[in-house]
C-alpha cells in the first residue's frame, strides 16, 4: 500500500508541484502573465524534461537531476510567491481544463490503479519497458557515457542504447523526479505516462478554443482526442517516448498559437523555446519532421498576416536563438543517432507481426492486440466503419478550420499530414506505427471540430452533441478492448525482485535462469546475467540444454564452468526444477525465488551428471560412466546426489479441455470461460503446495475435492513458469480437482487476447509438490553400484574431489 500511495498519489502530486514552480518561473522570466491556466503546468513539465536532459548529459551531474529540478521549482515559487493566492480561482475555472487532462490521464492510469497495486502495463508484450528502465537508471546515475566493462545484462542493454544516442528526455525526467522520493522508477513509469497524457489533453483544449466555444464539449473533445486507440494501445505497452513526444509537439503548437511570436516581445517566447527543447529531448531527430513542419507553417502564416514582416521574422529568429542553447544535449546525442535516423530508422517489423495500416492514424482501431493483423485478430469491419465516420467528420472539421482560418488546427493538420507522408515513405513498419500514433490525435481533434460544427440551426442542439458522442465512442470502443485485454506487471513478484536486488547488491556476478527483462533491471546491482540480453552475448549452455529460445533454463542446462564464474544464482521457484550443483548452497527462499550462493570451500565438482528422476534411466551404461569418472577423479573421489522433486503433476490428455480452450501441447490458450476437471493419486499424506503453470489475467480458481483452495489473477509470466496457488493438507490416495476460468469483467486484464501471445490466457499443468528438500546426500565410491540399482528417484549424481578447505564427508 505504501508503494501504491507513493506512485499514484505522492509522485504525481510532486511532479505537478515541480511543474507549477518551473512554470511560474518561466512566466516571470518571460514577463508573460497570460501564461496561466491550461498551459502553465504543461510548460513546467517541459521545463522538467529540459533540465533533466542537461543534468543527465554528464556523469558528474547525473545524480543532481532531482535536486536541480527541485531547486529551479523552488526559485519559481519564491519569485511568484505574491501571485500564488491570486492564482486560486473558483473551481469552475479549473473544471473543464481539468476534465480535458483527467480523461486521458485516467485512461492510462486506470488499468493499474484499479488493481490496487503499483505497477505498469505491457509486461510480456514487448521488452522495451525493461530496457527503458535500465536506460533511465543509468543516465540518472552515470550520465550518457557508454560503459566500457559489460558484466551484466543491465549494462549490456545500457551500452546498446547509449552508443546509438537513444533519446532520453522523458526517461531523464522519470529518473530525476522519482529519485526525489527514493521511489524506484518502475513504480513511477505509468504515473508519468498518465501525466504526459494529461499534458496532451490540456494542449488540445487550448488549440480547440476557437473551434469549440463550449468549454464542456471542448473538454470532452480534447480529452478523447488525446487517446486515439493506436496511441493508447502503444502507451499501454510502454510507449513513453511516443506519448510524451506528441504531448510536447502539441504544447509547442498551443503556445505558438496562443502567443504568436509577431505579437509578443522576444523574451515572451521563452516558454515556447522550452517546449521545443523538451520535444527534441524526448524524441530527438524523430520529432524533426513534425516540429519542422509545424514551425515552418506557423512562421509562414505569421509573416503572411502581419504588416511588420521583418520584425516578425526577427521574433521567430529570436525563438530559434533561445531554443538552440536549450537543445544542446539533444544536438550532442543526435550526432550518434544521425546515421540511424538518416536511414529511416529500423526497416523491419520490430515487435509487430504484420504492418499496420495507415488508416490507424485516423483514430479508431478495434483490435485485441495492435501488433497483429487487424483482419485476423481484430474487428476489421467495425474498425473501418468507425474510421469512415471519424474521417468524414475530420474533413468537415478541416473545412471549418479553413473557413474560420483557425491557424492552430490548420497547421497541425497540414504539418502532420506532410510529416506522416515523409516518415512513412522512408521508414519501415515499426517506425510507421510511431508516426501513426503521433498523427492520430490531430485527426481526432479535426473530427471533433467537424462534429461541433453541426450545432447551428434548430436541429443542431441535439445533432452536434450526438455527433461528438459518436466520434468519442468510435475511439473509446477500441480503447475498451485494449483496456480489458491489457497485460499487467505482477506487482508482488516485482516487489520481491526489488528487495532481492537491494539485499544482494555487490555480491555478484549472478545468473538469472528465466527470461525476464525486469529481473535484469531489478538485479542490476548484483550484476545479473539474464536470457533477454546476456552480457557480451554470453549465456552458456551445457550439452543437455534444449535448443532454441527457452523462457526457463534449468540449472542442469547451464554450462557448469560458466555457472561457476558467478557468485549467485537467482532461480524462479519451480516444483519441477533441479537443484543446482552441490557447490551451491541455498541462501534464501523468497516467495518467488530461490537464491543460491556458490561456496568456495565446497568440495570440487569433478563431474555433474544430470538425471530426470526416473529410476530406469540409471542404465548399466550410465553407471559405467559414473565409475569411469570416479577412476579419473582419483582415489579420494566420492559421490554426491540429489533426490528428484517428488512432484505429482497433471497434464491434460489431448482434447480434454473446454471448447474455448485451445490446447497446445501441455498448455491451453483459454479463449473464454471454461473448466478443466481431472484427478491425481498422491503417494503420501503431506502438506502439498499446489502450483499452476501459466500466465493469468482474469482470475483462474482451483478446487480440490470440491473445495476452492486458491486462485490466480494478474499474475503474468513468460511461458513455462509456475505460480503458487495454495498450500493444502492432503491425504494419500485419489483426489479430484477443477481449474476454473470464469467470464470477463470490467476490471483490466480480464478479457481475451490474440492466441499467439497467451500473456493473460495461458493455463498449463497443475502440480502437487510436498515440502522441498535441498539437502545434498553423499556416498563413498564403493557404494555407486548399489546407488545405481536403487529405485530412489534422483535429480543428478556428481563425482566430487576434496579441496584444501573441504575434506570428503564420511
Amino acid at each position: 500500500m505504501v508503494t501504491f500511495l507513493l506512485s499514484w498519489l505522492v509522485f504525481p502530486l510532486l511532479v505537478v508541484v515541480l511543474s507549477l514552480g518551473i512554470g511560474l518561473l518561466l512566466r516571470r522570466v518571460a514577463a508573460l502573465p497570460e501564461l496561466a491556466g491550461a498551459l502553465l503546468l504543461p510548460v513546467g513539465l517541459a521545463g522538467v524534461v529540459t533540465i533533466s536532459g542537461y543534468t543527465t548529459q554528464f556523469g558528474v551531474t547525473a545524480e543532481l537531476t532531482g535536486p536541480a529540478i527541485a531547486v529551479v521549482a523552488l526559485v519559481g515559487f519564491v519569485v511568484a510567491r505574491h501571485e500564488l493566492l491570486a492564482m486560486v480561482r473558483p473551481a469552475r475555472a479549473w473544471l473543464w481544463p481539468g476534465l480535458a487532462a483527467a480523461l486521458p490521464a485516467g485512461a492510462v492510469a486506470a488499468p493499474v490503479v484499479l488493481t490496487g497495486n503499483a505497477g505498469l502495463t505491457g509486461y510480456g508484450r514487448i521488452v522495451d519497458i525493461g530496457h527503458q528502465l535500465k536506460f533511465t537508471e543509468h543516465i540518472t546515475s552515470a550520465g550518457r557515457q557508454t560503459p566500457t566493462v559489460i558484466d551484466s545484462s543491465y549494462l549490456e542493454t545500457v551500452s546498446k542504447m547509449t552508443s546509438v544516442g537513444y533519446p532520453g528526455g522523458s526517461q531523464a525526467a522519470l529518473g530525476g523526479s522519482s529519485d526525489l522520493l527514493g521511489l524506484d522508477p518502475v513504480w513511477a513509469y505509468q504515473p508519468l505516462l498518465a501525466l504526459f497524457a494529461a499534458v496532451l489533453g490540456l494542449s488540445l483544449y487550448v488549440l480547440l478554443g476557437r473551434a469549440i466555444s463550449s468549454a464542456p464539449w471542448r473538454a470532452v473533445a480534447a480529452g478523447v482526442a488525446a487517446q486515439p486507440t493506436i496511441l493508447y494501445s502503444y502507451a499501454l505497452n510502454g510507449g513513453v517516448k511516443e506519448l510524451a513526444a506528441v504531448a510536447a509537439l502539441t504544447l509547442v503548437a498551443a503556445l505558438l498559437v496562443a502567443h504568436r511570436p509577431s505579437a509578443v516581445r522576444w523574451r515572451q517566447l521563452l516558454p515556447a523555446a522550452v517546449a521545443v527543447a523538451s520535444a527534441c529531448a524526448i524524441f530527438n531527430l524523430g520529432i524533426v519532421p513534425w516540429l519542422g513542419m509545424l514551425v515552418a507553417l506557423l512562421l509562414l502564416a505569421d509573416v503572411a498576416t502581419r504588416p511588420h514582416r521583418v520584425r516578425t521574422v526577427g521574433r521567430w529568429a529570436a525563438l530559434g536563438l533561445m531554443a538552440i542553447p536549450l537543445t544542446i544535449p539533444t544536438i550532442v546525442v543526435a550526432t550518434r543517432l544521425a546515421p540511424v535516423a538518416a536511414g529511416g530508422g529500423p526497416p523491419d517489423l520490430g515487435n509487430l507481426t504484420a504492418p499496420i495500416s495507415a488508416w490507424s492514424a485516423v483514430g479508431p482501431w478495434v483490435s485485441l492486440d495492435y501488433r497483429f493483423s487487424l483482419e485476423e485478430f481484430g474487428y476489421d469491419t467495425l474498425t473501418y466503419v468507425l474510421i469512415a465516420v471519424v474521417l468524414a467528420f475530420a474533413v468537415l472539421g478541416l473545412a471549418r478550420a479553413l473557413r474560420r482560418w483557425d491557424v492552430g488546427l490548420l497547421v497541425l493538420a497540414l504539418g502532420g499530414a506532410v510529416a506522416l507522408v515523409f516518415v512513412t515513405g522512408r521508414a519501415g513498419p515499426w517506425v510507421d506505427l510511431k508516426a501513426y500514433g503521433i498523427t492520430a490525435p490531430i485527426t481526432m481533434a479535426l473530427a471533433f471540430t467537424g462534429a461541433y460544427a453541426l450545432r447551428h440551426g434548430r436541429a443542431g442542439r441535439w445533432l452536434a452533441p450526438a455527433a461528438i458522442v459518436l466520434v468519442a465512442a468510435s475511439v473509446l470502443v477500441g480503447n475498451a478492448v485494449v483496456y480489458q485485454g491489457v497485460a499487467l506487471a505482477p506487482y508482488e513478484r516485482f516487489a520481491d525482485l526489488e528487495r532481492l536486488g537491494e539485499k544482494y547488491a555487490g555480491e555478484g556476478p549472478a545468473v538469472m535462469n528465466t527470461f525476464d527483462e525486469f529481473a535484469e533491471y531489478f538485479l542490476r546491482d548484483a550484476k545479473a546475467a539474464g536470457i533477454v540480453n546476456p552480457p557480451r552475448g554470453r549465456y552458456e549452455l551445457g550439452p543437455t540444454a534444449l535448443p532454441g529460445l527457452q523462457y526457463v533454463r534449468d540449472p542442469d542446462e547451464l554450462s557448469r564452468s560458466w555457472l561457476d564464474e558467478h557468485r549467485l544464482l537467482f532461480q524462479r521457484r519451480d516444483p519441477t526444477a533441479s537443484r543446482p550443483p552441490s557447490n551451491w548452497a541455498l541462501a534464501e527462499r523468497s516467495e518467488f525465488y530461490n537464491v543460491w550462493r556458490r561456496e568456495d570451500d565446497a568440495p570440487r565438482v569433478f563431474a555433474h551428471l544430470p538425471l530426470t528422476g526416473q529410476p530406469d534411466e540409471r542404465t548399466p551404461a550410465f553407471c559405467r560412466e559414473v565409475r569411469g569418472e570416479l577412476r579419473d577423479a582419483g582415489d579420494d573421489a566420492w559421490v554426491a546426489y540429489s533426490l528428484a522433486p517428488d512432484v505429482v503433476q497433471y497434464t491434460a490428455p489431448e482434447a480434454a479441455g473446454p471448447p474455448l480452450w485451445n490446447q497446445e501441447g501441455p498448455d491451453f490458450s483459454a479463449r473464454g470461460p471454461g473448466k478443466l476437471v481431472g484427478s491425481v493419486a498422491l503417494p503420501a499424506p503431506d502438506r502439498y503446495t499446489l502450483w499452476l503453470r501459466g500466465s493469468f489475467g482474469r482470475e483462474v480458481r482451483v478446487l480440490v475435492d470440491g473445495e476452492e483452495v486458491g486462485g490466480l489473477r494478474w499474475q503474468q509470466s513468460y511461458p513455462g513458469q509456475y505460480e503458487i496457488v495454495a498450500d493444502v493438507e492432503l491425504s494419500a490416495g485419489e483426489h479430484t480437482f477443477q481449474i476454473v476460468r470464469g467470464g470477463g469483467s470490467l476490471l483490466p486484464g480480464t478479457g481475451n487476447e490474440v492466441a499467439d501471445t497467451r500473456q493473460t490466457t495461458l493455463i498449463g499443468p497443475l502440480a502437487f509438490a510436498p515440502s522441498p528438500s535441498d539437502r545434498v546426500r553423499y556416498a563413498p565410491a564403493d557404494e555407486v553400484r548399489d546407488l545405481c540399482r536403487s529405485e530412489t528417484r534422483l535429480d543428478w549424481m556428481e563425482v566430487l574431489v576434496p579441496n584444501s578447505d573441504a575434506p570428503a564427508p564420511r
